[in-house]
C-alpha cells in the first residue's frame, strides 16, 4: 500500500497570509504558549486551518495530547482549548457553548494578559493528559 506523503506547513509560513496586526497578535500568542508549555510541539493543521499545540507526556513514552490551538483570521485570533468545558474560568473569559471547546478571541495584542492566560494553558495541559489517561 501507497502512503500519501503529508506536506506540513511552516508556521511562520502559514502567518504570513495574514495581515501585520494579526500575525504580531498570533506571534505574541505562540509565544506564551511555547514559554508555557516548554516541550509543546506546535504544527499548522492546514484542513482546520489553525496551529494546533500538543503537549508531550515524558511519563508515558513522550506520547502527544492536543490541547489547544492558535486560530487566526484576517480580523482576529481565537486562542482555544480542545478541553475548555473543564477548564475553570475564574476570570470569565472563555467562549464558546459547544460540549468540549472554548476560546479567547484577541482583536489586539493589548488584549494578552499573561496572568489569566498561562494557568488556563497549563490547566488545559493537565486535563488533556489526564483525559488520556482516564482520570477525568
Amino acid at each position: 500500500m501507497k502512503q500519501l506523503a503529508v506536506k506540513t506547513q511552516n508556521v511562520e509560513t502559514y502567518l504570513k497570509k495574514f495581515p501585520p496586526r494579526i500575525q504580531e497578535i498570533a506571534h505574541a500568542l505562540r509565544k506564551l504558549v511555547k514559554n508555557t508549555v516548554p516541550d509543546c510541539i506546535e504544527r499548522v493543521y492546514p484542513g482546520w486551518k489553525l496551529i494546533g499545540y500538543r503537549a508531550v507526556n515524558v511519563d508515558k513514552g513522550n506520547k502527544s495530547h492536543y490541547f489547544g490551538f492558535i486560530f487566526p483570521t484576517d480580523d482576529k485570533v481565537v486562542l482555544g482549548f480542545e478541553y475548555g468545558t473543564m477548564l475553570s474560568d475564574p476570570d470569565k473569559v472563555l467562549e464558546g457553548s459547544g460540549t468540549q471547546v472554548r476560546y479567547i478571541t484577541f482583536r489586539t495584542q493589548k488584549e494578552i494578559k499573561k496572568s489569566i492566560l498561562i494557568p488556563l494553558i497549563s490547566e488545559a495541559v493537565s486535563i488533556a493528559i489526564d483525559r488520556k489517561k482516564g482520570r477525568t
